[in-house]
């Protein structure tokens, strides 16, 4: 019996232009009727999540960063895990070393150095759904984050690094060249201290390696005294492959790569055809 089901955004609850459903939020609403926890787990920062969560008329506990932060449904921290200050440097000499562009994320603030950048890995993100950008969604969501001093554009992260090195949760490469990622991902690996995963073919996602999606989940339903046996989860990427590995019942979504289809107990409709909404019925479909 499914009690908890934590759920990816990005080319998962949410449908191209980056809302959620009705249909999905329906069938989250009715899986909270029936005493199932539901959590989201993105590679998303706390304040780039919540808006769209908040605007789909959802209330719910967030796994942050893959994993590297956990706040409860009122945007309060329960757990947080930076990566450790010394591997900072060493990331951030291996990312330039590749000219692999990067932002660096603190509590609930992104720092880069292009704002076009930002929106960039948004488009990334949504070609890596197999989908077309809503260009315009993306680039009004972004803006409204540096508005709010969400984003904050640097031109240099040196006295940052020097400041709050020991600070930050996650490191975010992307770039075009797919061999200087690659090469920059080996390179990284062999930093015992870190976990490498990727949410599209153009990124990189760099956490503490205690901060992955699979720990944060199993730790969470732990906190509430569920087995991973009664866990669903649902994603459509790399960064999801830890908690796909974990949970009793792993449901791909159809513009999921092979790869990650391939790791899952089932596979749901595309993010554009209400996917989780889908996926949620026939749950409680059972159940009920």
């Amino acid at each position: 019996m499914i009690r908890l089901i934590a759920i990816d955004m990005d080319g998962t609850i949410l449908s191209p232009d980056h809302s959620i459903s009705t249909k999905n939020k329906q069938a989250i609403l009715a899986a909270q009727l029936n005493e199932i926890e539901v959590v989201i787990a993105t590679g998303r920062s706390f304040s780039e999540a919540i808006g769209p969560v908040r605007s789909g008329g959802l209330n719910l506990p967030y796994i942050c960063l893959n994993g590297a932060e956990v706040r409860n449904e009122s945007g309060e921290l329960i757990s947080a895990t930076h990566i450790v200050g010394n591997d900072i440097k060493k990331i951030t000499s291996i990312l330039d070393a590749h000219t692999i562009d990067y932002q660096l994320f603190i509590d609930t603030l992104i720092y880069t150095k292009s704002i076009k950048d930002q929106i960039e890995t948004f488009i990334q993100l949504a070609e890596a759904a197999n989908q077309i950008p809503a260009v315009d969604e993306i680039r009004k969501e972004v803006m409204d984050r540096v508005e709010r001093g969400f984003v904050i554009q640097l031109d240099s992260y040196d006295e940052l690094i020097n400041l709050r090195g020991s600070e930050i949760y996650k490191v975010f490469g992307t770039s075009f060249n797919r061999l200087n990622l690659d090469d920059a991902r080996k390179a990284l690996q062999l930093l015992p201290g870190l976990a490498i995963s990727s949410s599209g073919a153009g990124n990189l996602e760099i956490t503490n390696k205690n901060a992955q999606k699979g720990i944060a989940v199993e730790n969470y339903a732990k906190s509430k005294g569920i087995s991973m046996e009664n866990v669903m989860v649902i994603g459509d990427s790399y960064n999801d492959l830890s908690m796909m590995e974990r949970a009793g019942r792993s449901v791909a979504m159809g513009n999921a790569p092979a790869e990650i289809k391939a790791a899952c107990t089932e596979i749901t409709t595309t993010n554009e055809h209400d996917g989780v909404g889908l996926a949620i019925e026939a749950i409680l479909q059972h159940q009920i």
